[in-house]
């Protein structure tokens, strides 16, 4: 809620209170005590929701903090919370100091200033988180746009230009219709496929216009959710299309490649040639894939021929997924964080 949204709540639940005591003087101060009380409890227990609404972000995945912070700096969030916890404590502390001075005295109008200096005090602190309250709703609303990637199972990332066969790889191994989720830092989308392999659950992860251009000609945030993306696994898959059928000839899709491999120093990779049932373009020359690849040897696992028309080389492709990554311990957080 706003500030002001807040306030409202609570002092129409004061407006409500009712005591009652034979003794005006005691009946006033319970009263007013009461009052103070409630539009205290009210904000405290709204506010205190609100903090710990929010996941731990040290117990939370790599990959979710690095996205989170694409959209909203953690170190942002996290001094909002503390400045909204420092004012919900101020808050309790008026209102007990408050109703402390009210007890001591005997005098009704003494004791209506004190409860109206208490309502004003609160309202300006309340009023004064507004900004904070709005960013931490922006926040929420962001959190609902993380993508459903469940860090819990073994991650293939698979690269390469348009139409080079991506789709279709996720396609043909995964037991069930791919999954599509809204990526929050692009227009695009993430496709996300599963097969099985020895009761182990394996993920592969397709992201349409993030990977089919060389990092260098990323802007800023797109760089970081490529980087954020890297640390869901260290393995992709990269496919090449040698038959220009994607509509783009070898040597871009070349430069694609290493400019992967410079701008993602950890990751291994397992490229593939693909659309082998098609003809090659008269005259091509395909000894650039085979330079690079040498030049990367120590870090290409596999240098494999496929076709997702025959499925030739798709055994192989997934044969190298299951021996190069590794099976983890589930960790905390299988989908991602939320705001309650």
């Amino acid at each position: 809620m706003t500030s002001q949204e807040i306030l409202d709540k609570a002092f129409r639940r004061s407006s409500r209170v009712t005591v009652s005591d034979p003794e005006f003087r005691f009946r006033m101060q319970k009263l007013n005590t009461a009052k103070v009380d409630t539009i205290a409890s009210v904000i405290d227990s709204t506010l205190e929701g609100y903090v710990k609404a929010f996941p731990g972000f040290d117990r939370l995945p790599p990959f979710y903090i690095a996205l989170i912070d694409l959209m909203f700096p953690i170190n942002d969030i996290r001094r909002v919370l503390g400045r909204i916890d420092g004012a919900r404590k101020e808050i309790v502390s008026i209102g007990s100091k408050t109703n402390r001075q009210i007890r001591r005295t005997s005098k009704t109008e003494y004791m209506d200033q004190k409860r109206n200096e208490a309502f004003g005090r609160i309202s300006s602190l309340v009023d004064s988180m507004d900004g904070d309250l709005r960013f931490l709703a922006q926040v929420r609303e962001g959190f609902k746009r993380l993508p459903s990637i469940p860090t819990k199972h073994p991650t293939v990332v698979i690269a390469g230009y348009p139409n080079v066969g991506k789709s279709q790889l996720i396609r043909l191994v995964s037991t069930a219709k791919p999954e599509v989720a809204p990526y929050p830092f692009t227009t695009q989308e993430l496709m996300v496929g599963y097969f099985e392999k020895g009761r182990v659950k394996y993920q592969i992860v397709d992201t349409p216009g993030l990977l089919d251009r060389p990092f260098e000609e990323r802007n800023v945030i797109e760089k970081k959710a490529i980087l954020a993306l890297s640390l869901l696994t260290d393995l992709c898959i990269f496919i090449i299309d040698p038959t220009g059928h994607c509509g783009y000839a070898v040597d871009p899709q070349l430069k694609l490649l290493g400019s992967l491999f410079r701008s993602l120093p950890d990751m291994r990779f397992i490229v593939c040639i693909g659309k082998t049932d098609l003809p090659l373009p008269e005259g091509s020359d395909l000894s650039g894939i085979d330079r690079l690849v040498e030049e990367h040897e120590d870090r290409v696992l596999e240098y494999l021929t496929i076709s997702g028309e025959t499925q030739e080389g798709i055994p192989e492709v997934l044969a190298a997924v299951v021996e190069n990554l590794k099976v983890v311990e589930e960790t905390p957080w299988a989908d991602p964080p939320s705001v309650e």
